[in-house]
């Protein structure tokens, strides 16, 4: 099973998480507006935040089952 994560980055100015999608859009962290990153792991809320900021990128069930 093939699986394709989605890398997270932490603003370098103010510590708060950052996704590929904020930064595609020119908009830098979603806190301070920074655009210096650096890649990194999520901690548990954060991961959290993210699912619920971003819901329809997560798959679950059957329709993950459907692109493998």
């Amino acid at each position: 099973m093939k699986m394709e994560g989605i890398r997270f980055y932490r603003c370098m100015l103010c510590g708060k998480a950052v996704n590929q999608q904020d930064i595609s859009s020119g908009k830098g962290c979603p806190k301070c507006g920074g655009l210096r990153v650096k890649p990194a792991n999520l901690r548990f809320f954060e991961k959290i935040g993210q699912i619920i900021k971003h819901p329809k990128v997560w798959r679950w069930g059957e329709d993950a089952k459907d692109n493998s």
